[in-house]
């Protein structure tokens, strides 16, 4: 598909009906591309055992888990190409792109041979195929907050921008449903055999349905400003190391905070929760599928706040709040109960919405739009690549630690350097902060 193809933009629509799509298509990709990339952490068991055999099965879940890091260590990558793609060509041709690439690479993996079928190639494919995944991750997040905050009217930035997360948390519970479905309905023979492709399967359909709506939608009005005012830059990347590095050292500091949270979640806890709390392989993805929709649902609430209180006053709140909550957390994982278990995780989930719903805003606040893609997505995966695909691997390494509450401490220590972040890197960030264009009042969205 050409490029021209691709951003090609669809028949005028009004500005309501604009915002209305630019809401469905940004939330959607991201439900999507969240949906399978959290499938490989919630099958990580099956995983290990099929395409990493081995005679000790904590040295093949440890592999898998290499690969799941890898997966996040091309994330800068697909962020640097599809950062160019959004700030040369435009916001709408970067999604689709994304989209596109996560969907088709999950199908695939859905039907790959394992490693008694092909060897040590089925372990090679299962590599490349967690590359695509990660290449397409790496544009999706940012690309879809700032599309879909770039149509935010004036003083609604952190409620449109608190749409990314809560689409996240539904795709990644719906990952934990389905999986939760799958593994319950069929035997533990047939889970190995066939039963584990049928979640990454259902990637096809939903892919349909999501590059739909992302065909439908227009360009954001601030890029459309930047276009016709001659204003795109040859290489995005570059101008915001120039002007905006201060901007970009707060976006990779505060996402320190947002990889290790997040993926500690929902790519560790279930593992940890049945070797450590005792529980079955159901009653912990049911305690994660519950924690992430409160996660979903606290999200919006995170996104008022931040529109009346303050992007730095939430930050930091919710970064503080982490790191006195986190040993805590893993003190209840340790008392081998359902109950404490579920409260841990809708801890981590509460406090974990608030630094998401920082990141979201952040990456349109700190950044002119002609740069805005490329200087938010880049720094922004490093730290998910750093330390949000490496969380799953050091906390199952410090769990294997004399020091019973050693992954809490962890979380914790990242918070604290992440609430300093905070304080310094959003001191007097709001909307008008890089501001180019004036987006209307909230006043007049039309009813």
């Amino acid at each position: 598909m050409s490029a021209s193809h691709v951003s090609s933009p669809p028949r005028q629509v009004t500005e309501s009906a604009a915002r209305r799509r630019a809401i469905y298509a940004g939330a959607i990709g991201n439900f999507i591309e969240w949906y399978d990339f959290g499938l490989y952490g919630f099958f990580a068991v099956t995983i290990s055992a099929l395409f990493f055999p081995s005679s000790d099965p904590s040295a093949a879940l440890l592999s898998t888990f290499a690969v799941f890091a890898l997966g996040f260590f091309v994330r800068p990558l697909g962020a640097f190409v599809f950062g160019w793609i959004g700030d040369r060509i435009g916001r709408r041709a970067a999604l689709l792109t994304a989209v596109i690439l996560m969907s088709l690479s999950t199908v695939l993996l859905g039907v790959l041979p394992t490693h008694a079928g092909l060897g040590v190639w089925a372990t090679v494919l299962l590599v490349v195929l967690r590359v695509f995944q990660g290449l397409s991750a790496g544009g999706e997040y940012a690309g879809a907050t700032i599309y879909v905050v770039e149509h935010a009217p004036r003083g609604w930035r952190g409620r449109y921008g608190s749409l990314s997360p809560a689409a996240v948390g539904i795709g990644t519970a719906t990952a934990a449903l389905v999986s939760l479905i799958v593994t319950s309905s069929v035997s533990e023979a047939d889970l190995t055999s066939w039963g584990w492709r049928i979640p990454f399967l259902l990637a096809g359909p939903m892919g349909i349905v999501a590059i739909f709506l992302r065909m439908r939608i227009e360009e954001t009005p601030e890029f459309k400003a930047v276009r016709e005012s001659g204003q795109v830059e040859s290489a995005p990347l570059a101008e915001g190391i120039r002007v905006a590095k201060k901007s970009m050292a707060t976006v990779f500091g505060w996402n320190m905070l947002n990889g290790v949270a997040f993926y500690m979640l929902t790519g560790f806890t279930v593992a940890y929760m049945m070797k450590v709390a005792a529980l079955s392989y159901t009653a912990s993805l049911s305690a994660l599928a519950i924690a992430l929709l409160f996660y979903t649902a606290v999200s919006p609430v995170y996104g008022l706040c931040v529109d009346k209180i303050g992007r730095r006053q939430v930050a930091v709140f919710a970064a503080l709040g982490m790191a006195v909550f986190a040993p805590l957390a893993f003190s209840l994982l340790h008392k081998q109960t359902f109950a404490a278990s579920l409260l841990a995780l809708m801890g981590i989930g509460f406090f974990a919405a608030g630094v998401t719903s920082i990141v979201a805003v952040s990456m349109v606040d700190l950044f002119p739009a002609r740069i805005r893609f490329s200087a938010g997505a880049v720094p922004y995966q490093i730290s998910i690549a750093v330390f949000g695909g490496t969380a799953p691997y050091v906390a199952t390494w410090l769990g294997n630690t004399d020091v019973e509450l050693a992954p809490g401490y962890y979380l914790s220590l990242i918070s604290a350097i992440a609430a300093i972040v905070a304080w310094f890197g959003f001191k007097g960030v709001n909307e008008n902060s890089n501001a180019e264009f004036v987006a209307p009042t909230a006043e007049r969205i039309e009813k």
